[in-house]
């Protein structure tokens, strides 16, 4: 009886698959993460409702309103401003959920390339934001304009295209952003009220500032910097809409790139 041994397997075997590129199998990991989680649908689902609701019922508001009193566009979109907590938050969690219970280990020691781990959260979640949100602003947008009748407008009408598509960009982004503020802060309820903080109460609380001020500061922030994308009454008071959406993905990415950083100097 005979020993038999299992040959090793050539260098240059081991060398080609340690080159394999790692980003494409994390994004199908972190996909199916994703949607392997029933509070996904759960989410994206709320900002769906949202979008289409709201501005269901804002349409309704104003079918018989006196044309030009209002812009029939903004109105049958204005759902987005709910939605985007929806995304905020799903974002957050995403990341969050993984440190609260200790499945972030797991995910590190698979994939030893945090910095890639992450990339791949964002863009899984970016790209699933920015998809649900076209899909339900383009709704919304037709089925404001049908309640509406003849105080409503085409998609032709300038501004509209811009606006639907522009909606899907700052949620893909927004999800981007809520992403790298989870992983700064680890902690759901700091980074969603960090979030919220950002987005909606700043803006707010810089609205008592003088208004040379105004003209100035308040343009410039996050969530007021990319909902230039869909906004269509422009003012000095706004950036204009390709360079607000410019100046909020500078947001997303600067954010990106500190967690990236905070993620090397410590533990997980």
């Amino acid at each position: 009886m005979t020993a038999t041994t299992v040959a090793p397997a050539p260098a240059a075997a081991l060398t080609a698959s340690a080159r394999r590129p790692v980003l494409p199998n994390l994004l199908r990991s972190e996909w199916a993460k994703v949607r392997s989680v029933r509070s996904t649908y759960w989410t994206l689902a709320a900002a769906v409702t949202a979008m289409i609701g709201y501005g269901a019922i804002n349409s309704a508001s104003h079918a018989g309103a006196r044309p030009g009193t209002f812009d029939p566009i903004s109105m049958s979109l204005s759902g987005v401003l709910f939605a985007q907590l929806a995304i905020g938050v799903l974002g957050v969690l995403v990341i969050t959920t993984e440190y609260s219970t200790g499945m972030i280990r797991s995910t590190f020691a698979a994939a030893p390339q945090r910095h890639s781990v992450i990339i791949a959260k964002a863009g899984v979640l970016g790209a699933a934001a920015f998809t649900v949100g076209t899909v339900a602003s383009l709704i919304a947008f037709l089925s404001g304009q049908a309640i509406m009748g003849a105080n409503g407008v085409s998609l032709t009408s300038p501004g509209a295209l811009r606006s639907v598509i522009g909606i899907g960009l700052y949620l893909g982004l927004l999800g981007v952003f809520a992403v790298a503020l989870g992983t700064i802060l680890r902690r759901s309820a700091g980074a969603i009220a960090a979030l919220v903080g950002l987005i909606l109460i700043l803006p707010a609380l810089l609205l008592t500032l003088p208004a040379s001020l105004q003209d100035t500061v308040v343009k410039f922030l996050p969530g007021n910097a990319g909902q230039a994308i869909f906004a269509t009454g422009q003012d000095t008071s706004t950036l204009s809409p390709w360079a607000g959406l410019a100046t909020f993905a500078l947001y997303a990415a600067a954010a990106l790139g500190l967690a990236l950083v905070i993620l090397r100097r410590r533990d997980a």
